[in-house]
């Protein structure tokens, strides 16, 4: 999935931002209650969960980068 974020990363650059952690070190992981791997977590402006995808659904990734670039 790492090209795949990379690539909407780029896309969405100055819309979207991208954090990467280490599930298994940064205490984010617990706020967020993720429990696999990959999990990607969309935040609105305030820090509100707006979205989330658990796995590697590139469809879903997109739709939620879109989704968070409106907001």
């Amino acid at each position: 999935m790492t090209p795949v974020v990379d690539g909407l990363e780029q896309q969405y650059q100055g819309k979207v931002a991208v954090r990467r952690i280490n599930a298994n070190t940064d205490p984010t992981a617990q706020t967020f209650n993720i429990r696999g791997v990959p999990t990607f977590i969309f935040l609105d402006i305030d820090g509100k969960e707006i979205g989330r995808i658990e796995g590697g659904n590139q469809v879903g990734l997109e739709a939620g980068f879109r989704a968070a670039a409106k907001q």
